[in-house]
């Protein structure tokens, strides 16, 4: 199983994967703007390439970052010392320390590869969404590149669209993300937990 080294955390924000990913563009893409006091929560967070332009997108609301790495952690903290509406919080893999129903929006970005038991992980993600949550997901496409997992970590989007419908998720959209990700976004299939 393929685990991203945090000795490696500098290459999450660089001018190449801000010109191909720009944050604030991709979380508009998903449907992310704000409407109240939603709540935000990035699973794998890393340096909050995505938490902390959520965190300025819901303004009313809250982003949460948590992550397994306690140095991406720290640098992603270092990162938003100056936003009042983001917080950061270590977790385990398939356990996080987040309120049962309270989130609006999930992020799983390039995260899934990652996760061995995945059908155990969507539990835990879906118990932190509430009614009419919504899941955003950017994974690799699962094509040969020179950069980024092994070809065969990869989770090809047909795997995840699988996955998702059987753990009770239906797809929203699916969006072009760049030329490498592909994104996905679900909701809980009849709004139930």
């Amino acid at each position: 199983m393929h685990k991203f080294d945090p000795k490696n955390l500098k290459k999450l924000d660089n001018p190449t994967r801000r010109k191909y990913m720009p944050p604030y563009k991709t979380l508009e893409r998903f449907g992310l703007k704000l409407k109240g006091e939603e709540t935000f929560l990035d699973v794998g967070c890393g340096i909050g390439y995505f938490t902390i332009p959520a965190a300025k997108i819901l303004s009313k609301g809250k982003s949460i970052g948590i992550d397994i790495s306690e140095e991406m952690l720290n640098y992603a903290k270092e990162r938003a010392k100056d936003i009042d509406n983001i917080e950061f919080k270590q977790c385990f893999e398939y356990e996080f320390p987040i309120e049962s129903n309270s989130i609006n929006y999930v992020m799983l970005s390039n995260v899934l590869h990652e996760i061995e038991d995945k059908k155990k992980f969507l539990k835990e993600v879906k118990r932190t969404l509430k009614n009419n949550g919504q899941v955003f997901i950017i994974e690799w496409k699962k094509i040969n590149t020179n950069y980024g997992p092994p070809f065969d970590h990869r989770i090809s989007k047909e795997e995840v669209i699988e996955i998702f419908k059987t753990m009770g998720f239906e797809l929203i959209e699916d969006l072009e993300v760049s030329k490498h990700h592909y994104g996905l976004k679900f909701t809980l299939s009849n709004n139930v937990i």
